[in-house]
């Protein structure tokens, strides 16, 4: 992964470098510490799930799933929207248990779920959203890439880029300066609109890869953020 720190034990937490990466997933409440704008929460995945994320993806190819649903949605919801097939069980139970732990960490009722299977990058060019959190994982293919804090130029963001690449533009010293989510790292990220942080949202992009690009991947938002889009009270 290229990350340059190291994963933390359970008494230390670089702040400096405003980013906290563990293998524990209680350490993934360190979104909430001023000085963070992403979490991550390293793990790996079953051989059940990531071969129910490839017959997924042979099955639907395109899929574009965006729903508001309740913390406590059945697997069965998924199963009725998505495709009805035991082998999937094991990827539902997954997004069903992610969609929980959003919510329960926020303190939340529903959240705006998302899956979605790509063959190009979706956001290509680096950015930061204006937006509370957003959690992203990916169960098949590349994961998003980010930039910690410290290693960003903000002003070459957007039209300050001058229409110049972003490996070219000042946004980034380096490439190594890119960080990468495994498959099944979970990436707590926090945008614009989280109280004062302003400025400060974290700076990522869809992966760029050289190879035949195929990814599964999933987001997860506060309900709030798809109300206000789709004018729900």
């Amino acid at each position: 992964m290229g990350v340059r720190m190291i994963i933390e034990n359970q008494q230390n937490i670089n702040t400096k470098k405003h980013y906290s990466i563990s293998n524990d997933v209680s350490k993934i409440s360190h979104i909430f510490n001023r000085d963070i704008n992403i979490s991550v929460w390293k793990r790996n995945l079953n051989s059940n799930i990531l071969h129910a994320s490839e017959i997924l993806l042979i099955k639907n190819s395109d899929l574009q799933f965006s729903e508001l649903v309740n913390k406590n949605f059945s697997i069965d919801f998924l199963a009725d929207k998505i495709g009805a097939d035991e082998k999937l069980i094991s990827f539902y139970e997954d997004i069903q248990y992610l969609t929980k732990l959003f919510c329960e960490l926020f303190d939340i009722k529903d959240a705006w779920l998302r899956i979605d299977a790509i063959d190009k990058p979706m956001c290509p060019r680096f950015h930061a959203d204006h937006l509370k959190c957003r959690l992203v994982t990916t169960y098949y293919g590349p994961g998003t890439q980010w930039l910690p804090n410290s290693l960003v130029n903000r002003n070459k963001l957007g039209h300050g880029n001058n229409g110049l690449a972003d490996d070219i533009s000042g946004l980034f010293s380096k490439t190594s300066d890119i960080e990468n989510l495994d498959v099944g790292d979970i990436g707590l990220l926090k945008g614009e609109a989280w109280v004062n942080n302003e400025g400060l949202g974290l700076v990522h992009r869809s992966p760029h890869t050289n190879s035949n690009y195929k990814r599964l991947y999933v987001t997860i938002d506060f309900g709030d953020l798809y109300r206000s889009i789709f004018n729900i009270n």
